[in-house]
């Protein structure tokens, strides 16, 4: 555990990647405005640095005056306010999660913006699990919508789910191909497949790589993702057409990032940890996690790392 001396010692750490667990219906400026929060309360509890001195000459100007250094009381917290506020600390997240959506988040502190910024558009891939429930479909695919229909979901087996999954998941490599920005009958695409799984050329078009089944009790279930690209209204239209597919409907229940990239749930600050001194701990660890894994912040190959 790291000791600090003073509080000017501890803000000059704070310059990194932070890992923390988002919970659900908490948006995440909310929770960028809980930790810069509780920041400040900290830093403001350490020992502070001495006050500021000022000049004071005392005395008749006709006769040899005295001249002293005083402390400078207009330097005192209780006079201009404490010490660090919210507007001394620059926070913004690599990659978005909805406001229904929980996991991990990276956040970037102070200089480490920029390297949340290099994450972001480095595009690691992200693994989800998400939640659903067969026999009703929603006008937002989510749990929250209204009720458009109601379908019976006794027919639907682990057998029908599995091989409706494997052809998704057929369909959506396919397009990973397409995307790639290459002839699909060239010799270069035909290279690239040979050696593995590709990024799209484009950013904003969502390639799943992984899916499938991990829990089926119906109507109840829960599908494994490994994808790019991707955002939550994205994951729900993809459990409402597996209802479809299966003769049947569903709607999403919940979506839990689970990993990106590198880090996973070990790696992540749950809320009663957002305090200075398991932040600093956890920026430790993500930098070490970055240096270990430089492609996370600068592609180098078209390939997934």
């Amino acid at each position: 555990m790291v000791k600090f001396s003073d509080a000017a010692s501890a803000f000059k750490t704070l310059n990194g990647i932070i890992c923390v667990y988002k919970p659900p219906c908490v948006p995440v400026r909310q929770i960028k405005h809980v930790i810069i929060t509780n920041l400040c309360k900290d830093l403001n509890n350490l020992p502070d640095r001495p006050l500021e001195q000022r000049v004071e000459i005392l005395g008749e100007t006709n006769k040899p005056m005295e001249v002293r250094i005083v402390p400078n009381y207009a330097d005192d917290p209780l006079a201009c306010g404490p010490r660090y506020i919210q507007d001394d600390f620059r926070c913004t997240w690599a990659t978005h999660l909805g406001l229904f959506s929980s996991g991990i988040l990276l956040l970037g502190l102070n200089e480490g913006t920029k390297l949340s910024y290099h994450i972001n558009i480095g595009r690691p891939t992200r693994a989800y699990k998400v939640h659903g429930q067969l026999g009703k479909a929603t006008d937002t695919f989510f749990w929250n919508g209204r009720t458009m229909e109601r379908t019976t979901y006794s027919h639907v087996t682990r057998e029908k789910m599995d091989k409706v999954i494997a052809h998704m998941q057929a369909a959506h490599q396919k397009t990973m191909y397409q995307l790639s920005g290459l002839h699909m009958e060239s010799q270069t695409t035909y290279e690239l497949a040979a050696k593995g799984l590709i990024r799209p050329a484009n950013s904003k078009l969502p390639v799943i790589y992984g899916l499938k089944c991990v829990h089926f009790a119906p109507p109840d279930f829960t599908l494994e993702i490994q994808s790019v690209n991707e955002y939550d209204k994205y994951l729900w239209t993809l459990i409402h057409d597996l209802g479809v597919q299966l003769k049947s409907s569903a709607y999403c229940t919940g979506v839990q990032c689970i990993r990106q990239g590198k880090f996973n749930l070990e790696h992540a600050l749950l809320r009663k940890h957002w305090k200075l001194q398991h932040i600093i701990e956890n920026m430790d660890l993500c930098r070490q996690i970055l240096e270990e894994n430089e492609q996370m912040l600068f592609q180098r190959s078209t390939h997934l790392m």
